[in-house]
């Protein structure tokens, strides 16, 4: 499909018009940025001219249908326009990729999780008389913060009553139900078939009716759609999924009936049954434990939640999980909804479903990444300032804005009401990995907070925001940190990066202004700039660090170099010289603890090594540290053997440098996060590594053992933006990590 670009931005004036970000049957999706309300959406377009006669009008329709369901699994709708034969749905964007692009990294927990999140949008979706009909991975995206959200209303059908008869067979073979094949008689029970065979897929690795090695599934690829048919209309209910804990493994095929009579009464039945079995399979504590934030209705949150003693909603009754292997049954004291009637005659059927997503990126794209896999525009993290030097200013250029209510589940039950569940839920998460956090968030800076240090002696906490705020916080009390004084004489524009020379006297901070500042610690209440800023960056100025004998600094920035000063005489560095990273700009430097190695992270697959034993003439090493994706962020580890790096991915990936010359992978990549990452530290004792990135959250994991990293619990959530920073106090014990969301919290290690 062609589109013209000038009649497209002629029909939405008030946006910025970026890439193509999608396509399929439907049309293309397109990325746009609402100028005045500075918000990304996603635009689906769809061509009267292109399409066949009489299928202009669902359009309108897909568009009414998603603006009625307001529920927070399933995508906004922002707008419907219509300039000549142009038809467009604006959305909401949705930065966090498919579900299809996590399911080869998803536990039995994270599967149950999102099918509950799923469950519950089905329930809203029924109740206002709409069935999806296409239900599957690739229809189920996740925003920023990692809520998933169901999307792709495209062949959603409006029903009377509790069912629709299908005029026309539309779906995706894969999901289908029967009554689908034989274009009968339509409800919710058609929907939860699908639900069913994406849960199956999810945990057993295939779909029903299929061996374990018929290849990947998903979308809509996989064997012909007459065997599907064939398949699905063959037997009673599939066998129960190999591998999946025995009480979930019984909820799953009760939904996949042949008979839709005997499949679960409504989505909202489904939901209490699966959380009951995954409450019983999985132990307490295990929805927080997943790191998928969920909104679901009380009834089934409270079931998710008793894994030994399930207390009915309506009588207060314990109800003991059942044997295993046996089939969990409605609870006959709830009222089950069935769908809401409907009146009038709309009929929105568009067409054969598509296969890619309908408000996001594609699948196979990793969040937030731009070609080049560029670091937040200037103008996101800069506001007024201006675009980033060199890029377009396009919504390609662009991260989505961190919306507020991309809240944790938590945060979210507290604001609905439901404040008993939200602290059980958030006690919760304070036992499962043992990290809690200390007082209250550091609420000071008025815009984003970009860097949070430690001094040496760990009595204080330095932090840094994108207008050129930087704070001292006293930490004799860390529970209860306390500002001091003013924030230091410094730049105007954003401070990136802070570091603390290792005597504790000195604290760097890098600016987007291209420049290095220095200030005087030794009166922590009279500190006072030492010389005039550092100058030579041509470009903002994303690092800083101080090698271990505090005799050199490095700085990484826009300009594609790593620059290292002579810090001797630390009232007039002198630049000892300038290394080039002929990848693209630099995000991240680190000193090895020996002071050897310098690593250099930013813009490509390539995280750059030098040796530095001679600092005037620092040689690359033949051999850098090469991941699949753009690595933002690198740290070494105290012991200096290993370079953990980060970057668009989400992949945690850790290196054994003995040999600095001859890196090799260690251990295996340490997924969780479901957007890039942006910064990682060691704890000091090298027994944590801490992560924090774009999905909001800051993750603990246990490297202990570098050949067998592996998580310390859960992910850390409370930030409503982006994680910039995270670093751990002299002791290990602190973490304190800076968003965008303007707060610093401090987290208690055990």
């Amino acid at each position: 499909m062609i589109v013209d670009q000038t009649q497209l931005a002629a029909a939405l004036p008030g946006y910025t018009l970026g890439d193509e970000i999608g396509a399929g049957s439907f049309g293309l999706v397109v990325a746009g940025w609402h100028r005045r309300l500075q918000r990304d959406v996603a635009i689906k377009v769809v061509s009267a001219g292109w399409r066949s006669p009489g299928q202009a009008r669902p359009v309108a329709a897909e568009g009414r249908i998603l603006a009625s369901l307001d529920h927070p699994h399933i995508v906004r709708v922002y707008d419907h326009v219509e300039s000549g034969d142009l038809h467009l749905i604006v959305m909401e964007m949705l930065a966090g990729g498919t579900l299809t692009r996590r399911t080869p990294r998803l536990g039995h927990r994270e599967a149950c999780a999102v099918g509950l999140a799923v469950a519950d949008a089905l329930s809203a979706e029924h109740d206002r008389g709409v069935l999806h009909r296409d239900i599957k991975p690739d229809n189920v995206l996740f925003d920023g913060a990692g809520l998933p959200k169901v999307v792709d209303f495209g062949i959603a059908k409006l029903i009377r009553g509790s069912a629709a008869t299908a005029s026309r067979v539309f779906g995706t073979p894969m999901f289908m139900a029967p009554e689908q094949f034989l274009a009968g008689r339509l409800g919710p029970y058609t929907d939860l078939y699908a639900l069913g065979v994406m849960l199956y897929l999810l945990m057993a690795g295939h779909v029903p009716f299929e061996d374990a090695d018929v290849g990947p599934a998903g979308t809509s690829a996989g064997p012909l759609p007459s065997r599907y048919r064939d398949r699905h209309l063959l037997g009673d209910r599939p066998p129960a999924p190999v591998g999946v804990p025995d009480a979930v493994a019984d909820v799953i095929p009760r939904s996949l009936d042949r008979n839709p009579d005997r499949r679960p009464p409504s989505a909202r039945a489904f939901a209490l049954d699966l959380a009951r079995a995954a409450a019983a399979s999985c132990g307490p504590g295990w929805l927080a434990e997943s790191g998928i934030p969920v909104r679901l209705a009380d009834e089934v949150r409270a079931a998710a939640e008793r894994p030994s003693a399930l207390a009915g909603p309506a009588t207060g009754t314990l109800i003991l999980p059942p044997p295993a292997g046996a089939a969990l049954a409605p609870d006959p004291t709830i009222t089950y909804p069935r769908a809401a009637r409907l009146d009038g005659d709309m009929d929105p059927e568009l067409e054969e479903s598509s296969t890619g997503p309908t408000a996001g990126p594609p699948a196979q794209t990793a969040p937030l990444d731009d070609a080049d896999g560029h670091p937040p525009a200037s103008d996101d993290l800069q506001g007024p300032r201006g675009g980033h030097p060199g890029q377009p200013d396009t919504p390609r250029r662009r991260s989505p804005q961190p919306h507020r209510r991309h809240v944790t589940a938590a945060v979210a039950l507290l604001l609905s009401g439901a404040a008993g569940t939200a602290l059980t839920l958030t006690l919760t998460l304070g036992r499962e990995n043992g990290t809690r956090s200390l007082g209250r968030p550091l609420t000071d800076h008025t815009d984003w907070a970009l860097s949070a240090v430690f001094s040496p002696d760990g009595q204080i906490m330095v932090s840094s925001s994108r207008n050129g705020e930087v704070w001292m916080w006293d930490l004799t009390d860390r529970s209860a940190a306390k500002r001091l004084g003013h924030p230091l004489t410094g730049p105007r524009d954003g401070v990136t990066s802070l570091v603390f020379s290792p005597d504790g006297r000195i604290l760097v901070g890098s600016g987007w202004d291209g420049t290095v500042w220095l200030w005087d610690l030794t009166d922590r209440y009279a500190p006072e700039l030492v010389g005039r800023p550092l100058t030579g960056h041509t470009g903002p100025v994303w690092s800083v660090a101080f090698s271990m004998d505090g005799r050199t600094l490095a700085s990484g920035g826009d300009d594609k170099t790593v620059r290292l000063w002579d810090m001797t005489n630390r009232v007039a560095p002198q630049q000892l010289t300038r290394l080039t990273d002929d990848t693209g700009y630099v995000t991240s430097v680190a000193f090895s603890s020996d002071d050897r190695i310098l690593a250099g992270a930013g813009n490509g697959k390539n995280v750059l090594l030098w040796d530095i034993a001679d600092r005037s003439a620092p040689r690359r090493l033949e051999r850098s540290v090469a991941g699949p994706t753009v690595a933002f962020a690198a740290a070494f580890s105290p012991d200096g053997r290993a370079l953990a790096t980060g970057g668009s991915d989400g992949v945690i990936r850790l290196w054994d440098l003995a040999i600095p010359d001859d890196p090799r992978p260690v251990g295996r990549p340490l997924t969780g996060h479901t957007n890039r990452i942006w910064s990682l530290a060691f704890s000091p004792d090298g027994r944590t590594l801490a992560s924090g990135g774009f999905d909001n959250s800051v993750r603990l994991w246990n490297v202990a053992d570098r050949s067998n990293p592996k998580p310390r619990g859960g992910p850390l959530t409370g930030h409503t933006g982006w994680v910039l920073s995270v670093r751990f106090s002299p002791d290990s014990q602190v973490l304190a990590s800076a968003s965008s969301d303007h707060t610093v919290w401090l987290w208690s290690l055990p």
